[in-house]
């Protein structure tokens, strides 16, 4: 007996649905790109519950007679080729001859379409794959597609789904990169009967990005425009100031396809290095053009990569035009020289443009090892540049470039800490702070690390490690009441108020309450702005109420827990961006009052990450590294 079946047209096309149509914005991308093939100069995407129970995609461009109309909804059927060669050569958005039957396979679909020589429209209707009635009726010029009811008919793709929220927001980062790469038409975007985007039209993709993420950040771009071999990068790039904690404004299309790119990524990091932090990355907007011929778009069943034959080019065209772009920012060299001279003309009293960082007497007692730093200002940052350039001409380098800057430490993993409250340990604990407490201080290595020798120790303190434990306790003692329940709110005079892209704008505003657990109460002031009025209560902070939001809004995106561990993990990094950094220079008196507070800690050996506050290094240990002692 044959054990092979040939399957039914309806079982094969729900197979296909779940290949092509994974979610909700699978729909609207696949939808998009055919309304961006069809000529069109305005499209606009409507959802509710997430593209859930209703998606609708309207178009003004060419439309379809009735015959087309119905054949766009069989297998295979497509207006972008004709033979298997037209595959190696496509100039729109690719042929993926499978959607409209792949959508109607799981949802209920009705298309509307009139083209602009025909007084009638066309009207189909589809549901679980079946063909429910073709009809003339009224329409405009252009095609609607309307999606209803997704996955009602495949529970186990529905189950799959996340949170309305989170599919809504899928929608607009791609409605966002969609419009970023056709900044020749007008994209409106509609969530729940509300527009939340409409972006210009006029063919400039610095102003569809201003549209949708803001002046903040579309000032702080520059151009990219470079071609090496057959490849053409242009588009954008930020100015090194501007990072984000992860790669979701690093945007690449390849011949305007919205693509994951792990080439053109790794060449806009390098391009990048030495001028951005670790574990921040720049952001950029670039368009890469390949011959069509070599480029493969159909590696993957939504296009979300596609392969390039020649890797290497790829790299070198992005990381040149980026590395150009960033040059571009840079100073001449005779402007640099007319800087110093004129800086010098203006401060003729001044003996050295470096300061001296060395301010300890070595042989001092404690308290008195600092001179009074509140006497010795702190250089500007024109005084630093200034300094730099200076040294940059005497050591005989030609360009800024080759001046290679400090490395940064990178911040290790949070581990949460293992306290002992036994009175042996903080007998121990008192009695080391103690010590330190009436150690001499001699010094500090690299503004960092507080130097104290008692009797025959010496111990070395990071300054950073140090004060961050301290404040992490106590924003965790703010966290935590006796019931174990939040409540260190503290309401800002003056609200801060941050201004978001579509995407988050819509997520902050779903997940208000999550927020809130936070401490942070949120409101919406329209033209996708929040209004931060509360914030956790933290002394001394340092880091601004919009950086602390924008930092748990990529933690909720990414669907992080919500818990304990979450908590913890916030308290501690408030704790490191608010504690004092390494190279900061602080006063004796400053010392003494960060080991005081020392003295109360639950553990003052070790950061909310693990690393240790200071270490002890006797003779002993000293006479055997310089072989003293064998």
């Amino acid at each position: 007996m044959s054990r092979i079946e040939v399957l039914d047209k309806k079982t094969a096309n729900a197979i296909k649905a779940g290949e092509v149509i994974e979610r909700p914005v699978s729909v609207v991308k696949e939808l998009f790109d055919n309304a961006v093939d069809s000529g069109a100069s305005r499209i606009t995407v409507e959802f509710k519950n997430g593209g859930i129970s209703l998606i609708r995609v309207s178009d003004n461009g060419i439309g379809m007679d009735r015959e087309d109309a119905e054949k766009a909804f069989l297998i295979h059927a497509t207006s972008k080729i004709r033979t298997i060669d037209d595959l190696s050569s496509l100039s729109s958005m690719g042929f993926r001859g499978e959607a409209l039957p792949s959508i109607a396979a799981c949802s209920i679909v009705e298309l509307v379409t009139k083209q602009a020589d025909s007084s009638i429209g066309t009207k189909i209707t589809y549901d679980d794959g079946e063909l429910k009635g073709v009809e003339e009726c009224s329409a405009d010029n252009g095609t609607v597609v309307t999606v209803k009811d997704l996955f009602y008919n495949t529970p186990a793709r529905y189950k799959f789904l996340k949170k309305d929220s989170t599919e809504g927001m899928y929608i607009c980062t791609l409605v966002e990169k969609l419009a970023i790469v056709n900044p020749h038409i007008t994209v409106k975007l509609i969530k729940d009967g509300t527009m939340i985007l409409s972006t210009p039209g006029n063919g400039s993709m610095l102003d569809t990005i201003y549209c949708i993420y803001g002046k903040q950040i579309a000032n702080q771009l520059v151009p990219v425009d470079y071609t090496y071999e057959d490849i053409r990068v242009s588009g954008f790039t930020a100015k090194p100031d501007l990072t984000r904690s992860n790669r979701s404004l690093q945007l690449f299309y390849v011949n305007e396809r919205t693509v994951k790119c792990l080439t053109a990524q790794a060449a806009v990091e390098e391009a990048y290095r030495n001028s951005v932090m670790k574990g921040k990355f720049p952001v950029c907007f670039l368009n890469i053009y390949v011959e069509p011929s070599n480029v493969d778009c159909n590696i993957h069943p939504q296009k979300i990569e596609v392969k390039i034959s020649n890797d290497s080019s790829l790299f070198r065209a992005v990381y040149h035009g980026v590395k150009n772009a960033l040059e571009s920012l840079r100073p001449k060299q005779e402007e640099i020289k007319d800087e110093i001279f004129e800086y010098i003309d203006e401060k003729p009293e001044t003996k050295s443009l470096i300061p001296n960082e060395s301010t300890y007497d070595r042989h001092s007692t404690a308290g008195e090892g600092f001179r009074d730093l509140e006497k010795v200002s702190k250089p500007s940052q024109v005084e630093i540049r200034a300094a730099n350039n200076i040294l940059n001409i005497l050591s005989g380098i030609d360009s800024v470039e080759e001046v290679k800057e400090e490395p940064v430490e990178k911040e290790p993993e949070f581990i949460e800490p293992v306290l002992s409250t036994s009175d042996d340990f903080n007998k121990k604990r008192n009695s080391d702070i103690e010590i330190l407490l009436n150690s001499k201080i001699v010094g500090a290595l690299f503004a960092t690390f507080i130097v104290f020798q008692s009797n025959d120790c010496v111990y070395l303190l990071d300054q950073h490690a140090a004060h961050e434990r301290v404040l992490y306790e106590e924003f965790l003692a703010k966290a935590l009441d006796k019931e174990g329940t939040k409540d260190f709110i503290e309401t800002l005079l003056v609200p801060d108020i941050v201004s978001l892209s579509s995407a988050d704008y819509v997520f902050a505003l779903d997940h208000k309450d999550e927020f809130k657990k936070y401490g942070f109460d949120i409101e919406a002031m329209g033209d996708r702005e929040i209004a931060i009025r509360t914030i956790p209560s933290v002394k001394n902070m340092v880091i601004k109420p919009s950086v602390m939001f924008n930092d748990l809004l990529d933690d909720l995106k990414k669907d992080l827990p919500v818990g304990d561990n979450a908590w913890y993990l916030k308290i501690a990094t408030a704790a490191c961006k608010a504690a004092i950094k390494g190279r900061d220079i602080i006063s004796a008196d400053e010392i003494k009052a960060l080991l005081t507070s020392m003295l109360t800690l639950d553990d003052p050996y070790h950061c909310p990450h693990g690393r240790p506050t200071f270490i002890k290094l006797t003779e002993t240990d000293i006479d055997k590294m310089f072989k003293r002692i064998v």
